[in-house]
């Protein structure tokens, strides 16, 4: 299965859109982790803010959420920083530069190191 959006981003982007600590909607959703699938790798895309607008600037269905991140002072900055702290705790943590590539490229590199990792457990 692939999810675009699983716990670790519902955590990070919940807390930076509504101003509260990660500490707290940790806490929060805690006690529903043992009741989701833990997934085998969680790809953390990371690219330059200029790479980001970039990226927005040729996005078709262009949503409020996604203008909110040039528009509210701090809205992006918060995701980073919430996104890099979920990550440091996610044992299924992948971290993909995104700048540079292509979507295409980067479904070529996320099915290679899928199929790597399938490959080591046989």
């Amino acid at each position: 299965m692939v999810a675009d959006r699983y716990a670790s981003s519902v955590m990070a982007c919940h807390a930076a859109v509504n101003r509260v600590g990660l500490v707290e909607v940790r806490e929060l959703i805690t006690p529903f982790l043992p009741y989701l699938v833990a997934p085998d790798a969680t790809f953390y895309l990371v690219s330059s803010d200029s790479s980001l607008q970039e990226r927005m600037n040729t996005k078709t269905d262009v949503k409020r959420d996604d203008t909110d991140l040039f528009d509210v002072p701090g809205r992006l900055a918060r995701l980073r920083e919430n996104f890099q702290s979920v990550a440091e705790t996610d044992p299924s943590m992948v971290m993909l530069p995104t700048d540079g590539h292509s979507p295409d490229d980067l479904a070529d590199i996320i099915v290679k190191h899928l199929e790597d990792g399938r490959a080591q457990s046989d």
